[in-house]
Protein backbone atom coordinates (compact mmCIF):
# COMPACT_ATOMS: atom_id res chain seq x y z
CA UNK A 1 0.00 0.00 0.00
CA UNK A 2 1.22 3.42 -0.79
CA UNK A 3 1.50 6.03 2.05
CA UNK A 4 -1.50 7.99 -0.17
CA UNK A 5 -3.41 4.99 0.10
CA UNK A 6 -2.79 4.98 3.59
CA UNK A 7 -3.74 8.16 4.42
CA UNK A 8 -7.22 7.78 2.46
CA UNK A 9 -7.83 4.52 4.31
CA UNK A 10 -6.96 5.74 7.74
CA UNK A 11 -8.45 9.60 7.45
CA UNK A 12 -11.89 10.58 6.59
CA UNK A 13 -12.47 14.07 4.63
CA UNK A 14 -8.78 15.84 5.41
CA UNK A 15 -9.55 14.56 9.43
CA UNK A 16 -7.22 11.88 11.23
CA UNK A 17 -9.05 8.98 12.77
CA UNK A 18 -8.56 9.38 15.89
CA UNK A 19 -9.68 5.79 16.84
CA UNK A 20 -5.73 5.47 15.25
CA UNK A 21 -2.93 6.62 17.63
CA UNK A 22 -0.28 9.29 16.76
CA UNK A 23 3.40 7.64 17.95
CA UNK A 24 6.36 10.55 17.99
CA UNK A 25 9.72 10.27 17.29
CA UNK A 26 12.77 12.73 17.49
CA UNK A 27 14.88 13.68 20.15
CA UNK A 28 12.45 15.72 21.99
CA UNK A 29 9.07 14.65 21.68
CA UNK A 30 7.48 17.43 24.78
CA UNK A 31 6.44 20.27 22.22
CA UNK A 32 4.61 17.87 19.59
CA UNK A 33 3.07 15.70 22.52
CA UNK A 34 1.82 18.42 24.44
CA UNK A 35 0.11 19.63 21.33
CA UNK A 36 -1.44 16.49 19.90
CA UNK A 37 -3.25 15.77 23.54
CA UNK A 38 -4.57 19.19 23.94
CA UNK A 39 -5.88 18.41 20.19
CA UNK A 40 -7.62 15.02 21.12
CA UNK A 41 -5.31 12.34 19.70
CA UNK A 42 -3.99 9.51 21.95
CA UNK A 43 -0.12 10.19 22.01
CA UNK A 44 2.76 7.44 22.19
CA UNK A 45 6.32 9.07 22.33
CA UNK A 46 9.99 7.73 21.57
CA UNK A 47 12.58 10.20 22.27
CA UNK A 48 15.83 10.62 24.17
CA UNK A 49 14.66 12.60 26.95
CA UNK A 50 11.33 11.18 28.33
CA UNK A 51 10.80 14.93 30.47
CA UNK A 52 8.34 15.17 32.88
CA UNK A 53 5.48 16.89 30.52
CA UNK A 54 6.21 13.86 27.85
CA UNK A 55 5.08 11.36 30.16
CA UNK A 56 1.75 13.23 31.31
CA UNK A 57 0.62 14.04 27.70
CA UNK A 58 1.36 10.41 26.84
CA UNK A 59 -0.49 7.21 27.14
CA UNK A 60 2.73 6.06 26.20
CA UNK A 61 6.35 6.57 26.19
CA UNK A 62 9.79 4.84 25.97
CA UNK A 63 13.66 6.71 26.53
CA UNK A 64 15.62 6.13 23.25
CA UNK A 65 19.53 7.43 23.65
CA UNK A 66 20.83 9.61 21.45
CA UNK A 67 22.42 8.05 18.66
CA UNK A 68 20.74 4.85 19.04
CA UNK A 69 20.85 2.53 15.96
CA UNK A 70 17.58 0.98 13.94
CA UNK A 71 17.06 -2.19 15.91
CA UNK A 72 16.94 -0.37 19.37
CA UNK A 73 14.51 2.30 18.21
CA UNK A 74 12.50 -0.86 16.03
CA UNK A 75 12.54 -2.60 19.48
CA UNK A 76 11.21 0.61 21.27
CA UNK A 77 8.41 0.94 18.58
CA UNK A 78 7.64 -3.14 18.79
CA UNK A 79 6.60 -2.10 22.55
CA UNK A 80 5.06 0.90 22.58
CA UNK A 81 2.47 -0.28 19.64
CA UNK A 82 2.23 -4.08 20.93
CA UNK A 83 -1.19 -3.01 22.50
CA UNK A 84 -2.50 -1.31 19.32
CA UNK A 85 -4.75 -2.77 17.34
CA UNK A 86 -5.02 0.33 14.55
CA UNK A 87 -1.92 1.10 12.76
CA UNK A 88 -0.48 4.59 14.23
CA UNK A 89 0.39 7.84 12.57
CA UNK A 90 3.68 8.63 12.57
CA UNK A 91 5.43 12.00 13.22
CA UNK A 92 9.09 12.38 13.10
CA UNK A 93 10.80 15.08 14.89
CA UNK A 94 14.30 16.51 15.13
CA UNK A 95 17.06 13.75 14.94
CA UNK A 96 16.58 11.82 11.89
CA UNK A 97 17.96 14.55 9.35
CA UNK A 98 21.29 12.76 8.60
CA UNK A 99 19.14 9.27 9.27
CA UNK A 100 16.74 9.03 6.32
CA UNK A 101 17.09 5.32 6.16
CA UNK A 102 16.49 4.93 9.37
CA UNK A 103 13.39 7.33 8.95
CA UNK A 104 12.39 4.99 5.79
CA UNK A 105 12.62 1.77 8.03
CA UNK A 106 10.74 3.03 10.83
CA UNK A 107 7.98 4.65 8.45
CA UNK A 108 7.04 1.24 7.57
CA UNK A 109 5.84 0.51 11.30
CA UNK A 110 2.54 2.87 10.37
CA UNK A 111 1.03 5.81 8.59
CA UNK A 112 3.55 8.98 8.09
CA UNK A 113 2.36 11.74 8.90
CA UNK A 114 5.22 14.42 7.55
CA UNK A 115 7.53 14.92 5.22
CA UNK A 116 8.67 11.43 3.24
CA UNK A 117 12.33 10.26 3.49
CA UNK A 118 12.89 10.89 0.03
CA UNK A 119 12.13 14.74 0.75
CA UNK A 120 14.24 14.46 3.33
CA UNK A 121 16.77 13.21 1.44
CA UNK A 122 16.65 16.10 -1.24
CA UNK A 123 16.04 18.91 1.31
CA UNK A 124 19.39 18.09 3.85
CA UNK A 125 21.96 16.80 0.74
CA UNK A 126 23.75 20.33 0.36
CA UNK A 127 24.43 19.76 -3.47
CA UNK A 128 20.80 18.80 -4.14
CA UNK A 129 19.49 21.33 -1.61
CA UNK A 130 21.75 23.81 -3.02
CA UNK A 131 21.34 23.22 -6.68
CA UNK A 132 17.33 23.54 -5.82
CA UNK A 133 17.96 27.02 -4.33
CA UNK A 134 20.15 28.39 -7.46
CA UNK A 135 18.04 26.33 -10.21
CA UNK A 136 15.09 28.47 -8.73
CA UNK A 137 16.92 31.55 -8.67
CA UNK A 138 16.72 31.86 -4.94
CA UNK A 139 19.79 33.60 -3.04
CA UNK A 140 21.97 31.30 -0.77
CA UNK A 141 25.65 31.78 0.11
CA UNK A 142 28.21 29.91 -1.36
CA UNK A 143 28.92 26.57 -0.76
CA UNK A 144 32.01 23.78 -1.58
CA UNK A 145 32.78 20.72 -0.62
CA UNK A 146 36.41 20.39 -0.50
CA UNK A 147 38.42 22.53 1.84
CA UNK A 148 38.36 26.54 0.61
CA UNK A 149 42.57 27.34 -0.15
CA UNK A 150 42.29 30.36 2.66
CA UNK A 151 39.70 28.80 5.56
CA UNK A 152 39.71 32.23 7.22
CA UNK A 153 35.61 33.63 6.31
CA UNK A 154 34.39 30.06 5.90
CA UNK A 155 32.07 27.64 8.13
CA UNK A 156 32.45 23.86 7.95
CA UNK A 157 28.64 22.19 8.72
CA UNK A 158 28.33 18.97 9.26
CA UNK A 159 26.14 17.11 6.89
CA UNK A 160 22.25 16.87 8.91
CA UNK A 161 23.21 18.45 11.91
CA UNK A 162 21.21 20.02 14.73
CA UNK A 163 21.33 22.38 17.17
CA UNK A 164 24.14 24.44 16.31
CA UNK A 165 26.58 21.90 17.19
CA UNK A 166 27.71 20.62 13.69
CA UNK A 167 29.09 24.26 12.76
CA UNK A 168 32.55 25.35 13.13
CA UNK A 169 34.83 28.14 11.40
CA UNK A 170 37.03 26.17 8.81
CA UNK A 171 39.77 27.67 10.76
CA UNK A 172 38.47 25.52 13.60
CA UNK A 173 37.91 22.87 10.93
CA UNK A 174 41.48 22.82 9.84
CA UNK A 175 42.97 22.42 13.09
CA UNK A 176 41.07 19.53 13.74
CA UNK A 177 42.14 17.62 10.67
CA UNK A 178 45.72 18.60 11.28
CA UNK A 179 45.18 17.08 14.95
CA UNK A 180 43.62 14.07 13.46
CA UNK A 181 46.02 13.67 10.50
CA UNK A 182 44.41 14.13 8.03
CA UNK A 183 46.60 15.73 4.60
CA UNK A 184 44.81 17.82 2.98
CA UNK A 185 45.03 16.47 -0.28
CA UNK A 186 43.40 13.22 1.32
CA UNK A 187 40.60 15.38 2.43
CA UNK A 188 39.99 17.12 -1.41
CA UNK A 189 39.89 13.90 -2.59
CA UNK A 190 37.19 12.46 0.01
CA UNK A 191 35.05 15.96 -1.18
CA UNK A 192 32.51 13.82 -3.19
CA UNK A 193 31.69 11.43 -0.27
CA UNK A 194 32.33 13.51 2.80
CA UNK A 195 30.02 13.86 5.54
CA UNK A 196 30.53 17.30 6.07
CA UNK A 197 30.57 21.13 3.80
CA UNK A 198 31.75 24.72 3.49
CA UNK A 199 29.70 27.67 3.62
CA UNK A 200 30.86 31.37 3.43
CA UNK A 201 30.14 33.05 6.42
CA UNK A 202 27.61 35.76 6.25
CA UNK A 203 27.26 38.65 8.11
CA UNK A 204 23.67 39.66 9.50
CA UNK A 205 20.75 38.94 12.10
CA UNK A 206 19.87 35.03 11.76
CA UNK A 207 16.15 34.48 11.76
CA UNK A 208 13.72 31.82 10.50
CA UNK A 209 9.68 31.25 9.41
CA UNK A 210 7.32 28.76 10.33
CA UNK A 211 5.11 27.87 7.67
CA UNK A 212 2.91 25.04 6.87
CA UNK A 213 2.70 23.67 3.73
CA UNK A 214 -0.09 20.62 2.08
CA UNK A 215 2.31 19.95 -1.46
CA UNK A 216 1.00 22.49 -3.06
CA UNK A 217 0.02 25.70 -0.87
CA UNK A 218 1.91 27.25 1.68
CA UNK A 219 1.07 29.62 4.78
CA UNK A 220 3.55 31.44 6.88
CA UNK A 221 2.72 31.51 10.52
CA UNK A 222 5.78 33.45 11.63
CA UNK A 223 8.70 35.04 11.06
CA UNK A 224 11.58 34.47 14.23
CA UNK A 225 14.86 35.69 15.36
CA UNK A 226 17.42 33.28 16.42
CA UNK A 227 20.46 33.50 18.66
CA UNK A 228 23.28 30.96 19.98
CA UNK A 229 24.40 30.23 23.19
CA UNK A 230 28.07 29.95 22.25
CA UNK A 231 31.13 27.95 23.94
CA UNK A 232 34.48 27.38 23.22
CA UNK A 233 33.83 23.61 21.17
CA UNK A 234 30.40 25.40 20.18
CA UNK A 235 30.27 28.25 18.83
CA UNK A 236 26.83 28.45 16.90
CA UNK A 237 25.11 26.34 19.41
CA UNK A 238 21.48 27.27 19.34
CA UNK A 239 20.46 29.44 22.39
CA UNK A 240 17.12 30.17 21.67
CA UNK A 241 14.45 31.84 19.42
CA UNK A 242 11.72 34.50 19.70
CA UNK A 243 8.62 35.96 17.70
CA UNK A 244 7.76 38.22 15.76
CA UNK A 245 10.57 38.94 14.32
CA UNK A 246 9.45 42.20 11.94
CA UNK A 247 10.57 42.09 8.37
CA UNK A 248 9.81 44.93 6.07
CA UNK A 249 6.98 43.90 3.42
CA UNK A 250 9.48 43.57 0.82
CA UNK A 251 11.75 41.28 2.84
CA UNK A 252 8.01 38.70 4.05
CA UNK A 253 6.93 39.31 0.34
CA UNK A 254 10.06 37.07 -0.78
CA UNK A 255 10.40 34.84 1.65
CA UNK A 256 6.80 33.85 0.46
CA UNK A 257 7.55 33.75 -2.88
CA UNK A 258 10.87 32.07 -2.08
CA UNK A 259 8.63 28.78 -0.16
CA UNK A 260 5.88 29.00 -2.04
CA UNK A 261 8.36 27.71 -5.28
CA UNK A 262 10.52 25.32 -2.98
CA UNK A 263 6.87 23.91 -1.93
CA UNK A 264 5.77 23.34 -5.61
CA UNK A 265 9.67 21.86 -6.67
CA UNK A 266 9.40 19.23 -3.66
CA UNK A 267 6.13 18.60 -2.33
CA UNK A 268 6.79 19.61 1.41
CA UNK A 269 3.78 19.10 3.66
CA UNK A 270 3.40 19.55 7.42
CA UNK A 271 4.64 22.28 9.48
CA UNK A 272 8.20 23.32 8.96
CA UNK A 273 10.82 25.77 9.16
CA UNK A 274 13.06 27.98 7.17
CA UNK A 275 16.21 29.66 8.44
CA UNK A 276 17.79 32.46 7.14
CA UNK A 277 20.31 35.27 6.88
CA UNK A 278 19.22 38.74 6.82
CA UNK A 279 22.07 40.53 5.43
CA UNK A 280 22.11 44.49 4.94
CA UNK A 281 21.48 43.60 1.06
CA UNK A 282 18.94 41.19 0.95
CA UNK A 283 18.05 37.98 2.15
CA UNK A 284 20.04 34.53 1.99
CA UNK A 285 18.76 30.92 2.41
CA UNK A 286 20.48 28.84 4.73
CA UNK A 287 18.45 25.99 4.67
CA UNK A 288 14.95 24.16 5.32
CA UNK A 289 13.92 21.88 8.82
CA UNK A 290 11.22 19.28 7.16
CA UNK A 291 10.16 19.01 10.25
CA UNK A 292 8.41 20.47 13.00
CA UNK A 293 11.07 22.54 14.44
CA UNK A 294 11.05 23.78 18.07
CA UNK A 295 9.79 27.55 17.21
CA UNK A 296 6.15 25.86 17.24
CA UNK A 297 7.07 26.56 20.63
CA UNK A 298 5.93 30.22 20.35
CA UNK A 299 2.78 29.70 19.05
CA UNK A 300 1.23 27.04 21.21
CA UNK A 301 -1.62 29.94 22.22
CA UNK A 302 -2.23 30.97 18.45
CA UNK A 303 -3.56 27.80 16.83
CA UNK A 304 -2.93 23.62 18.02
CA UNK A 305 0.39 23.27 15.76
CA UNK A 306 0.38 19.56 15.90
CA UNK A 307 -3.69 19.96 14.26
CA UNK A 308 -2.16 21.95 12.00
CA UNK A 309 0.32 19.89 10.94
CA UNK A 310 -2.05 17.05 10.01
CA UNK A 311 -4.45 19.01 8.44
CA UNK A 312 -1.54 20.03 6.42
CA UNK A 313 -0.34 16.26 5.75
CA UNK A 314 -3.37 15.61 4.93
CA UNK A 315 -3.74 18.29 2.02
CA UNK A 316 -6.30 20.10 4.06
CA UNK A 317 -6.74 23.38 1.64
CA UNK A 318 -4.57 26.67 2.98
CA UNK A 319 -4.65 29.38 5.34
CA UNK A 320 -5.83 28.00 8.33
CA UNK A 321 -7.21 29.99 11.00
CA UNK A 322 -4.87 31.28 12.91
CA UNK A 323 -5.30 34.31 16.19
CA UNK A 324 -2.42 37.11 15.66
CA UNK A 325 -0.01 37.22 17.86
CA UNK A 326 -0.24 40.49 20.00
CA UNK A 327 2.79 40.21 22.22
CA UNK A 328 6.19 39.19 21.73
CA UNK A 329 6.95 35.42 23.06
CA UNK A 330 10.43 33.62 23.52
CA UNK A 331 12.02 30.81 24.87
CA UNK A 332 15.63 29.85 25.57
CA UNK A 333 17.58 26.69 26.46
CA UNK A 334 19.24 26.75 29.67
CA UNK A 335 22.41 24.83 29.56
CA UNK A 336 24.04 23.48 32.56
CA UNK A 337 27.39 25.60 33.83
CA UNK A 338 28.52 22.26 35.34
CA UNK A 339 27.66 18.58 36.54
CA UNK A 340 24.55 18.62 38.52
CA UNK A 341 21.78 16.57 40.02
CA UNK A 342 17.83 17.59 39.81
CA UNK A 343 16.64 17.82 43.37
CA UNK A 344 14.04 15.57 43.98
CA UNK A 345 11.72 18.23 45.39
CA UNK A 346 12.41 21.28 42.91
CA UNK A 347 9.31 23.65 42.37
CA UNK A 348 9.98 24.24 38.78
CA UNK A 349 8.71 27.90 38.06
CA UNK A 350 5.57 27.83 35.20
CA UNK A 351 7.96 29.42 33.04
CA UNK A 352 10.14 26.51 32.39
CA UNK A 353 9.32 23.63 30.40
CA UNK A 354 11.37 20.45 29.29
CA UNK A 355 11.37 19.72 32.64
CA UNK A 356 14.18 16.48 33.48
CA UNK A 357 12.85 14.09 35.87
CA UNK A 358 13.95 14.47 39.49
CA UNK A 359 17.54 13.01 40.32
CA UNK A 360 18.61 13.32 36.42
CA UNK A 361 22.80 14.22 36.41
CA UNK A 362 23.01 16.51 33.99
CA UNK A 363 26.82 16.73 32.56
CA UNK A 364 28.54 20.59 32.09
CA UNK A 365 27.05 22.14 29.31
CA UNK A 366 23.93 19.61 28.92
CA UNK A 367 20.39 21.41 28.60
CA UNK A 368 19.13 21.20 31.56
CA UNK A 369 15.11 23.23 30.71
CA UNK A 370 13.89 25.63 28.20
CA UNK A 371 12.56 29.08 29.75
CA UNK A 372 9.66 31.11 28.19
CA UNK A 373 9.05 35.02 28.60
CA UNK A 374 6.81 37.40 26.84
CA UNK A 375 6.89 40.96 26.96
CA UNK A 376 6.64 43.84 24.90
CA UNK A 377 9.16 43.40 22.56
CA UNK A 378 12.13 40.06 21.85
CA UNK A 379 14.55 42.46 23.57
CA UNK A 380 12.60 42.56 26.61
CA UNK A 381 11.90 39.26 26.67
CA UNK A 382 15.54 38.36 25.88
CA UNK A 383 16.17 40.52 29.58
CA UNK A 384 13.57 38.52 30.92
CA UNK A 385 15.04 34.85 30.02
CA UNK A 386 18.64 36.03 31.31
CA UNK A 387 16.86 36.64 34.92
CA UNK A 388 15.00 33.68 34.70
CA UNK A 389 17.99 32.11 33.72
CA UNK A 390 19.71 33.08 36.80
CA UNK A 391 16.69 32.25 38.68
CA UNK A 392 16.38 28.76 38.29
CA UNK A 393 20.08 28.05 38.52
CA UNK A 394 20.05 29.27 42.37
CA UNK A 395 17.32 26.70 42.33
CA UNK A 396 19.90 23.65 41.71
CA UNK A 397 21.94 22.86 44.14
CA UNK A 398 25.20 21.64 42.12
CA UNK A 399 26.29 18.17 42.62
CA UNK A 400 29.70 17.10 41.50
CA UNK A 401 29.11 13.99 39.93
CA UNK A 402 32.88 11.21 40.25
CA UNK A 403 34.00 10.36 37.36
Amino acid sequence: MTPSNKLETYCNLGEWDLAHPILILGTSGRALAQSAAAGGYRVLVADCYADRETRQAASAWIQIPPGADAEHWHQGITQLLKAETNPAGLVFGSGFENRPELMEELSQRGVLLGNTPHCVRLLKDPRRFFSLLWKLAIPAPEIRFSPPALPHGWLCKAIGGTGGYHVLPATRWEQVRRQEGRPLAQERRASTTSSYYYQRKLEGQPGSVLFLANGKETQILGYNRLWTAATPAAPYRYGGVAAPLNLTPAAATLLRNYLHAMVTATGLRGINGLDFIQEPGGLQILEINPRPPASLNLYQDLLNPFDAHVKACLEAPLPLRVTPMTTAHAFSILYAPHPLQIPPNILWPSFCYDLPVARLKIEREEPICSIHARGASIEKCRQLLRRRQQQVLKLLTPNEIPL
